[in-house]
């Protein structure tokens, strides 16, 4: 599945090429809501980018970057 990139999507995956994060340090980090966040991973989880690696932390990696695919 291809994914149309959103501006969040590009921030997102930016911070997890740099390593693991949750939803809550995503919103901390970015100026976008949780509940942006957490919609925007569900869609990288569907396009099988990210991987949600604990689900009681909401801990998501980068398994494939979008970025570098044409």
């Amino acid at each position: 599945m291809s994914v149309d990139l959103t501006e969040a999507d590009c921030a997102i995956v930016e911070m997890l090429a740099d390593g693991r994060c949750t939803v809550g340090y995503l919103a901390a980090e970015l100026t976008y809501s949780r509940q942006h966040i957490h919609n925007r991973l569900n869609v990288l989880l569907a396009a099988e980018y990210v991987q949600k690696r604990h689900e009681g932390t909401g801990l998501y990696e980068l398994v494939r970057d979008p970025r570098k695919e044409s």
